[in-house]
């Protein structure tokens, strides 16, 4: 039976309006929880069955919102956070040289496939998106939200579209640079009984009723 998947991004976090590194503990701010009543309000009138939510406080702070609007229950999974970057740029502002050149490092060592200090690499996001597919197959319910992260959710979406053809480079070049992802920016896919995935709608924020 045909499934329908909507991936939303979390709504504005601290970090994203400060600019300041944060962690998994980074809550939303005022417009954050503003944004996420909003998206939660659209989702009212949707027939989704469960919101499965990122571990980090901003997706579950979203995920948690749209799951009491719409009456059901909510999951949270650990596979489904942000990439994981290296612990010593944590708590620095992003314009800072030392986080550039550090997260420079950081992104050569994620395409050639080995961590620096604590981050992950390509093929450890890429497993967890796989994961996520298989998750989503053998999860109960027909109409489905994830609350999840920018960079995840558009690695994710490209691993559906392109497959075995995803590359390090096709991701941070094409995909990553190009693809805009709004805060609680609503990406909708179904999947039907042999796999196949089609993608309907990217980053659909009409809920916040603003051009970003």
């Amino acid at each position: 039976m045909l499934k329908h998947i909507y991936l939303v991004r979390h709504a504005e976090s601290e970090e994203n309006a400060t600019g300041i590194r944060g962690d998994m503990d980074s809550p939303l701010t005022n417009k954050g929880e503003e944004q996420a009543d909003f998206v939660a309000e659209r989702f009212k009138n949707v027939p989704i069955e469960v919101v499965l939510s990122s571990h980090y406080k901003r997706a579950e702070q979203t995920g948690e919102k749209i799951a009491k609007k719409s009456g059901v229950p909510m999951e949270v999974l650990e596979g489904i956070h942000e990439i994981v970057t290296p612990d010593s740029i944590q708590g620095k502002h992003k314009d800072d040289p030392d986080v550039k050149s550090a997260l420079a490092k950081f992104e050569n060592s994620w395409k050639q496939g080995s961590a620096v200090d604590s981050g992950e690499h390509f093929q450890e996001s890429l497993d967890r998106a796989r994961e996520l597919v298989e998750i989503i197959k053998k999860r109960p319910e027909q109409h489905i939200v994830i609350a999840s992260h920018g960079f995840f959710l558009k690695l994710f979406t490209a691993h559906l579209l392109i497959g075995d053809y995803l590359t390090p480079d096709i991701y941070l070049n094409k995909i990553a640079s190009a693809m805009r992802m709004s805060n609680t920016g609503i990406t909708y896919f179904t999947m039907n009984e042999k796999g196949k995935w089609q993608l309907y709608a990217w980053s659909d924020f009409a809920h916040l009723g603003v051009a970003l």
